[in-house]
């Protein structure tokens, strides 16, 4: 073999493990992205029928479902450690609590994928009851999910996934329900972190429209369009890119510094001859 079939060979098999959770094959094409997520969860998992309490469970028992049987820990008070999704700018609740609590003890990957199946089955639940209340609880479930798919089984896939599965769809729960804790610019710049995070710029632009659309702070949108502006800008979209640094309303140095530099980028491009 060659060096430099050598070198192919290495570069395909570092792609394949660093894409390797980003696109799983082997669950059949589906319009609905929940179906294409459940078994998914279900392969990682072992389990099929995700099953939640009709309530919270209280903190001091915890159930993990292991491989091989159900045991129960019990927490001390004051004894709980902070899961790495804690920290998400999230109303809470005793659900969050309880997931939070489990997420911590899970003895392993397929408990943990077990807990996000449970989680988003509640987020379900929840998003289909009557009471505002409730369905902004599954919406918190949800947002909660797709952060520990992210960095508790460092799923970047099944956390962009979530996000175009269950909260770009029920943006329209928040926006009905003025007076909560919860707000739309809390769940799009979650799933702008997803995005990100799974190198997916088509999504990330979406995203990026719909905080626009929605948000209605004049100096959270100029940030929105800058951040949009350079994307195009990244893309070769000079274009594009102009339109968000013209709607700008009160550019910092660094926006006018590179709405200048975007602004040659144009008057060289339309100065070159036609080929």
């Amino acid at each position: 073999m060659g060096l430099a079939t050598a070198l192919v060979v290495v570069l395909l098999a570092v792609g394949a493990w660093l894409f390797r959770d980003r696109w799983p094959g082997g669950f059949g094409y589906s319009s609905d992205l929940k179906v294409v997520i459940r078994k998914f969860l279900q392969k990682q998992s072992g389990v099929k029928v995700f099953t939640v309490p009709d309530e919270p469970p209280s903190v001091e028992a915890v159930a993990t479902v292991s491989t091989n049987a159900t045991t129960t820990t019990t927490n001390k008070p004051g004894r709980i450690r902070t899961a790495k999704a804690a920290k998400l700018g999230l109303p809470g609740s005793a659900w969050s609590t309880w997931f939070r609590t489990a997420q911590e003890q899970a003895p392993s990957y397929r408990d943990m994928y077990r807990l996000i199946g449970q989680q988003l089955t509640l987020a379900e639940r929840l998003l289909t009851n009557a009471s505002p209340q409730e369905q902004i609880t599954g919406l918190i479930m949800a947002s909660e999910a797709s952060a520990y798919a992210r960095t508790n089984t460092i799923n970047i896939w099944l956390g962009a996934r979530i996000c175009e599965a269950y909260l770009w769809p029920n943006l329209g729960m928040v926006e009905t329900n003025k007076g909560g804790q919860l707000t739309s610019d809390a769940l799009l710049n979650m799933c702008d972190i997803a995005f990100k995070e799974a190198g997916e710029t088509n999504n990330i632009i979406k995203n990026y429209e719909m905080v626009l659309a929605k948000s209605p702070k004049a100096a959270q949108a100029d940030v929105f369009h800058y951040r949009l502006g350079r994307i195009y800008m990244d893309m070769g979209e000079n274009q594009k890119a102009l339109v968000q640094f013209q709607q700008i309303k009160n550019r910092t140095t660094r926006m006018e510094r590179d709405f200048n530099a975007l602004q040659v980028l144009i008057g060289a491009g339309k100065s070159k001859p036609a080929p």
